[in-house]
């Protein structure tokens, strides 16, 4: 049996997410869309895998944490953190194992919240139109109206 196949098997991808970092299981799903759905399938079955592959990792940044949640900024604000001075001035967050065990309680009811905000988070955006910009003055007008 392929390699792909076997990791294309919703039990296997379970064994693999629950000993992976969320960045490698994240990888891993770029390699075929069938890996991908049997990881999904696999949380789906069991939401606490998202939890134990973030504890793989130890820490997460904030960026890492809210991509992987599928969580916002200000959720992610209210999570236990640690607040670290960057070298050039201002300040990096990293989440750990409190913070995980925290997020599917509070932040998110479930599975389906989660898979429905990163179905949302791939949808663009729709932006209203903006008003066509005014005309340009004429330097007479310009002018006229500075005096």
């Amino acid at each position: 049996m392929p390699l792909a196949a076997l990791l294309e098997t919703v039990d296997v991808a379970a064994l693999v997410i629950g000993h992976l970092d969320a960045k490698s299981v994240v990888a891993l799903g770029r390699t075929s869309r069938d890996v991908r759905a049997a990881q999904r399938s696999a949380i789906h079955d069991s939401p606490q895998l998202l939890v134990s592959a973030a504890s793989n990792a130890c820490m997460l940044t904030k960026a890492q944490m809210m991509g992987w949640f599928a969580l916002c900024g200000a959720e992610a604000d209210e999570l236990p953190r640690g607040r670290y001075l960057r070298r050039a001035g201002g300040y990096y967050y990293l989440y750990g194992q409190p913070a995980f065990d925290n997020v599917l309680g509070t932040h998110l009811a479930g599975v389906a919240e989660w898979e429905a905000r990163l179905a949302a988070r791939g949808r663009p955006v729709r932006r209203r139109k903006r008003p066509p910009p005014a005309a340009p003055l004429h330097a007479g007008r310009m002018v006229a109206a500075c005096r």
